[in-house]
């Protein structure tokens, strides 16, 4: 019996033992180990009230769900039911939960379910797993920034490639439709490629360019594939079977990734086209047609007629006049009329270049030919002029040794410029005008006979102003509408005695004179009405200008005047109906308006049959 008391007490004391060493771990144990009976808590060792910041006390005052967060309170209550109806939940998860001063613990939890009496309870043991969390989602959002750095630098990729494409698409677009040619070319001179421009512009002149590109003596292009020296508009020209090629080129090397050049662009242009671009923005184009001549009279129509004629040839053109008739309008209308009307219009003024220049003006001169000669040379009007017209005007100052370069340049159709020695072949045609009489000069030994009958193939003499008055009037209002911007009602009112006067005045400067008039007299009216004393003093009674003289024999000349005379009437009994209507019928007041007494208005009233009644207003 003693053993058995022995054997009792030894076993409880061993299970005292045991629940002291149980509680002493619970106690001590990093872990946090806490139970919950229902909804409250039950027991918490002391790391879990350390770290949740909470006695005892008022943790068993709590809903167990209050130290969770709010993201996990849902799913932790919802869990808490099933386990209290005893399905199967979860026994490990990870969840934050919030201690007393709000701070935030991540934790991963393994719970146990037990039964006492019948009272279920749930014992959990959880870790604090925040470091590794915090690394996990630093890691995570290292990750996350990563994949969307890759999946940006690919779209990056994607669109540079994109662009990329598209970009060699619009190069190689702009490439194979720039009015230049383009050609790529290795380091022999071998064309890699080139656009169809400079296929048309080289056509059988590309043997030559390799030629050039292995010869070290004679090339350009040799210097810039081994030397690396670029080159700019350098004219050249190649001597063909099928003819010469005659153009402008710029070049430049292509160096590698490790600098060496391997290849050339070369930019090639006609010449043609760049004669084209300097006429254009040097004005060297017809701005006038025959429908911007003015005229009234017959003849003038019948020179009209004969130009136009004139126009639909090849032949040369001479233009014959007086200065300020309109020559250079005449030459620039047959161009523009014929079949070289889209080709360039160069004028010269032969008589206004010092004898030393006309050659070089009109030929152009080679690198060299002279002091101060530019780089390259420069081509001559004739050149310039290839393709359409060339105007000389006041041939008949041409020098005599200039006279020969040009017979030559009308037989030959070409050039070649001062200094130089190759020959440039010009399709031009030419128009010249003289204010001299050119057979009296071939008399005077002045002019060449040979290049006077080459130049005489059509030959247009254009009347001075005095021997066709028919055509005062007309231009005299032209001017004054179209130039100067006079309305209607002002030209309507114009004393008719102006044009009587102008009618009578010999014009020794022709329609320049009467433009010149007509700029004097709107500069001196007060921009309404012209009457005689706008009329400069020329033009004056007193000062007896030359009176045009009328012949009996000459009778279209009377005709002309006939019909200057019925002109002015007409006018003249406009402006008094005019007047008449706007004084409702004062003679005096139409009088002294017109600048004449009453007896002549009332005598030109009956003259000119106004039978119009107006009150009867003196």
């Amino acid at each position: 019996m003693a053993y058995y008391i022995e054997y009792l007490e030894k076993e409880h004391n061993q299970r005292n033992n045991e629940e002291i060493m149980s509680r002493q771990f619970m106690k001590n144990m990093p872990l946090y180990m806490f139970s919950i009976q229902g909804n409250t808590f039950t027991y918490a060792n002391p790391a879990t009230l350390n770290t949740l910041g909470y006695s005892m006390e008022e943790l068993r005052s709590k809903n167990w769900w209050d130290i969770v967060h709010p993201d996990y309170q849902e799913m932790m209550i919802e869990r808490n039911k099933r386990r209290l109806n005893r399905e199967p939940v979860p026994d490990q998860y990870e969840i934050i939960v919030t201690d007393k001063n709000h701070k935030q613990h991540w934790v991963e939890i393994l719970n146990t379910n037990i039964e006492v009496n019948g009272i279920a309870s749930t014992i959990s043991a959880a870790m604090d797993i925040s470091e590794r969390k915090h690394m996990e989602i630093e890691l995570q959002k290292t990750q996350n920034d990563l994949e969307q750095r890759v999946i940006q630098r690919t779209s990056q990729l994607h669109q540079t490639n994109q662009e990329i494409s598209i970009t060699n698409k619009i190069l190689k677009s702009i490439i194979t439709n720039m009015s230049d040619g383009v050609l790529i070319i290795d380091i022999y001179g071998n064309v890699e490629h080139m656009n169809p421009t400079a296929r048309d512009i080289l056509k059988e002149g590309l043997e030559y360019l390799k030629f050039c590109a292995q010869n070290k003596d004679k090339s350009i292009l040799w210097r810039m594939l081994n030397r690396g020296q670029p080159f700019r508009d350098e004219e050249i020209m190649l001597n063909t079977k099928k003819g010469n090629i005659h153009f402008l080129a710029s070049g430049a090397p292509i160096h590698n990734e490790q600098g060496e050049i391997h290849r050339g662009v070369i930019i090639v242009r006609p010449i043609k086209e760049v004669h084209k671009l300097i006429n254009r923005f040097t004005g060297a184009k017809a701005k006038f047609c025959f429908e911007d001549i003015i005229y009234e009279s017959k003849k003038m129509k019948e020179l009209i007629v004969m130009a136009k004629r004139a126009a639909s040839k090849e032949s040369n053109v001479l233009l014959e006049g007086e200065s300020g008739t309109g020559k250079e309008l005449f030459a620039q209308a047959i161009h523009n009329s014929s079949k070289c009307f889209k080709g360039p219009f160069v004028a010269l003024n032969c008589g206004a270049l010092p004898r030393d220049l006309i050659a070089s003006e009109l030929f152009g001169y080679a690198e060299g030919a002279f002091t101060g000669a530019k780089k390259g040379g420069n081509p001559g009007k004739f050149e310039l002029a290839s393709g359409g017209t060339i105007f000389l005007d006041e041939i008949g100052d041409m020098p005599l040794e200039e006279q020969t370069n040009l017979l030559r340049v009308i037989q030959e159709k070409s050039i070649t410029r001062v200094g130089g020695n190759r020959l440039i072949p010009v399709h031009v045609r030419i128009i010249c005008a003289s204010n001299k009489n050119l057979r009296e000069e071939v008399e005077k030994g002045t002019f060449r006979q040979d290049l006077f009958y080459r130049l005489h193939v059509l030959a247009i003499k254009i009347p001075p102003l005095r021997e066709r008055p028919e055509d005062i009037p007309v231009l005299f209002r032209y001017f004054l509408i179209n130039t100067y911007g006079f309305d209607q009602q002002y030209i309507d009112m114009i004393d008719p005695l102006i044009y009587e006067r102008f009618c009578h005045f010999q014009w020794p400067g022709n329609v320049r004179e009467l433009q010149n008039v007509t700029e004097r007299m709107v500069n001196t009216t007060n921009g309404q009405y012209l009457r005689l004393e706008h009329l400069p003093t020329e033009f004056n009674n007193n000062s007896k200008p030359p009176v045009l003289q009328i012949h009996s024999t000459a009778s279209s000349d009377v005709k002309g005047n006939k019909k200057i005379r019925q002109l002015v009437a007409q006018v003249e009994r406009e402006e008094i109906i005019k007047l008449l209507d706007k004084h409702n019928g004062n003679v005096s007041q139409v009088a002294r308006e017109m600048g004449f007494n009453r007896r002549t208005i009332h005598r030109k009233i009956k003259t000119y049959g106004i039978t119009r009644l107006w009150g009867r207003r003196e």
